[in-house]
């Protein structure tokens, strides 16, 4: 058995032998990362947490603070982000004792490193909905992948992960998606078509990974934030662009001033 190839394997699966099973394989490949998350948060409540299985480049705190800012929550008023480590399980149990009474959001980062201390947190939970919480509070938790995660505590969580597409054409819809569609719409044309071309470069970047530094005389990364902040330069760029497109000046933009913080 290879695990590297079991969800593939698994996908086909899927789409060959189940009814409609292309449908249920790549139900989320047009939503963006915020918009799954998005609906995730309207199936959530004060009792089910959102549970964050992090895996190479993906962008939760940018999801969830994006998020919070849409639900109203201020940060460090009604909006708590805490990076979990020694120490800090003491402040992150006052803030969900408090969050759960006046509503805050509480989001806990990397709580694989304090699995001894989740089944605190679970019992929480479970002391949390005999009392009643505020209908506004809510917990997110993120993690790498981990075996020392309390089964009751992800059984009570609605589980969200960004696994890394296989495949160019797989990597540039992810890319594509992680603007969205109201926003690529609104692009002039000439800004919509070099952030596909953006998009291709980042979907390239990302598949070639599997080759390690074959190639290039070292990695350089071009993740999905590189992809986001590179489209905000460019869209701030060509507000005062001439109608001749400034190549030489893009080129720089995207990938020469990059390359010299990457050095430095």
């Amino acid at each position: 058995m290879r695990p590297d190839r079991m969800l593939p394997a698994l996908r086909g699966l899927i789409r060959n032998c189940m009814p409609n099973g292309g449908e249920y394989v790549e139900c989320d490949s047009k939503l963006n990362s915020y918009q799954i998350l998005e609906e995730s948060f309207s199936d959530s409540s004060p009792g089910t947490p959102i549970y964050f299985i992090l895996s190479p480049g993906a962008d939760v705190a940018s999801d969830v603070d994006k998020l919070a800012k849409k639900e109203k929550m201020v940060a460090g008023e009604s909006y708590f982000n805490i990076s979990l480590g020694q120490g800090q399980d003491v402040i992150a149990g006052e803030r969900l004792d408090t969050g759960h009474k006046s509503g805050h959001w509480v989001v806990l980062n990397n709580v694989h490193l304090m699995p001894k201390w989740l089944k605190v947190v679970e019992k929480k939970l479970d002391r949390y909905g005999i009392e009643g919480s505020n209908s506004k509070f809510r917990i997110f938790l993120s993690s790498d992948p981990s075996k020392g995660i309390p089964i009751g505590l992800i059984e009570k969580c609605i589980k969200l992960t960004n696994d890394p597409p296989s495949g160019l054409k797989a990597n540039l819809t992810s890319a594509i998606s992680s603007f969205s569609k109201e926003d690529y719409e609104d692009f002039e044309p000439r800004t919509r078509g070099i952030i596909f071309g953006l998009c291709h470069f980042h979907a390239i970047m990302v598949e070639r990974k599997k080759f390690g530094p074959i190639g290039y005389n070292m990695m350089y990364p071009f993740a999905i934030g590189d992809l986001r902040d590179s489209a905000k330069c460019l869209c701030n760029y060509m507000d005062n662009a001439p109608v001749k497109i400034p190549w030489a000046d893009l080129q720089y933009i995207f990938g020469g001033e990059r390359a010299k913080r990457e050095k430095c």
